[in-house]
């Protein structure tokens, strides 16, 4: 039930928290789940950072627990990103359903929440590059605490860049042969707002770097929220 302490909304989306990488912003994530009351909540992928159940930490399993809690009253859906490798066998524990895209109407619009890692050809076509990629910038994270690296690589990466409007127009291309109005996605870890071809795209980033965002729904509108 709706209390004067929480903002009532219809659906929160939000993506790539990567339960079980220590530099998840925990404690960010919990308070987001905490401020809304929402109708329903769309995980939209990489919730999971992958198989590794030893790696979550306390404040990771408080963030499933909330999950848990929250499922009892509204639904809760979960999108299947490429790092959600154990997602089913917790889908059942937390009782959430998973689903690989996810389509539904609000205020007279079509939505589409996607991962996105489905219009990444360079994930696709060089695995193994794109493992030793991201294992590299994992180990650059572990040092890099101000992330003054990180956010360097990423401003200045041309394959980052690219990757990251690759994604946008696949995404934009499946939502036109679905007929929807709106697209939104992750999997990039970066935050982007587009239009193209009257499909409105947004990405919400990730929360294992900044900057990061979150879109609420309500009153048939749709904020997006950024965390710089």
């Amino acid at each position: 039930m709706p209390t004067d302490s929480k903002e009532t909304i219809d659906i929160l989306i939000i993506s790539d928290i990567h339960l079980g990488d220590k530099h998840t912003r925990c404690g960010e994530v919990y308070s987001i789940l905490s401020k809304y009351e929402a109708d329903k909540i769309i995980l939209n992928g990489d919730i999971l950072n992958g198989l590794h159940f030893n790696r979550l930490h306390t404040e990771h399993w408080k963030i499933l627990s909330k999950l848990r809690k929250l499922t009892k009253d509204r639904e809760v859906i979960w999108v299947h990103g490429n790092h959600d490798a154990s997602a089913q066998i917790l889908s059942r524990l937390l009782g959430i359903k998973v689903c690989n895209k996810y389509v539904w109407k609000y205020g007279g619009k079509k939505y589409l929440a996607i991962h996105g890692h489905q219009f990444d050809r360079f994930m696709h076509n060089n695995a193994i590059l794109s493992w030793l990629a991201f294992a590299l910038y994992t180990q650059i994270k572990k040092i890099d605490k101000k992330e003054i690296v990180t956010k360097f690589i990423k401003k200045h990466s041309k394959t980052w860049h690219r990757n990251s409007l690759e994604v946008a127009r696949g995404a934009i291309r499946f939502g036109r042969m679905l007929k929807v109005d709106v697209v939104i996605c992750g999997h990039t870890h970066m935050v982007m707002a587009d239009e193209r071809n009257g499909v409105k795209y947004y990405n919400t980033g990730s929360w294992v770097e900044k900057p990061s965002a979150y879109i609420v729904l309500k009153n048939s509108e749709l904020d997006f929220i950024k965390d710089t």
